[in-house]
């Protein structure tokens, strides 16, 4: 959502209007945007990497105001069944404290501070880490697990 999202105001301050509007549009489209004089991302990623993100632009945008609310942050989620989720599929990295890896902040802090960035994190997976994608399961999953990450230690 850009300016009229989580980026409107505060550290995430951008003033950049979003991709939004693109959902929906064609892969062309978006990648010609992308390789114009204005964004230059031309040299800077391969065909693969153009065309994937042009997917996520045109197919993989979310409701985020359905699942995240906007004042309180919350996630919309079921904490009982994102403690399993998260056991499950992420502990083995993140440690059931969400603490790890040592160089990351705690999982607790990053998800109440921006858990817009979060669910884009879990649904999408960590660029250059071998974080996986959940994309592959239904968005309740993701929701599920980022509800539960906002019960853990914030420090």
């Amino acid at each position: 959502m850009g300016k009229d999202g989580a980026s409107a105001s505060g550290s995430y301050k951008t003033g950049i209007k979003g991709l939004k509007n693109m959902q929906g549009a064609s892969n062309a489209k978006v990648i010609a945007a992308m390789k114009d004089s204005t964004h230059g991302y031309t040299g800077k990623m391969s065909d693969q990497d153009f065309t994937d993100l042009a997917n996520f632009v045109t197919k993989g945008q979310i409701d985020i105001d359905a699942i995240i609310d906007r004042k309180s942050k919350k996630a919309k989620g079921d904490i009982a069944q994102g403690e399993r989720y998260y056991n499950t599929v992420c502990a083995g990295c993140h440690a059931k404290s969400g603490k790890e890896p040592e160089d990351m902040p705690a999982l607790g802090g990053l998800s109440n501070k921006n858990p817009w960035k979060i669910i884009q994190k879990i649904q999408n997976g960590q660029p250059d880490e071998k974080m996986p994608a959940m994309r592959a399961f239904d968005l309740q999953v993701s929701v599920d697990i980022l509800a539960y990450l906002q019960t853990l230690p914030k420090e």
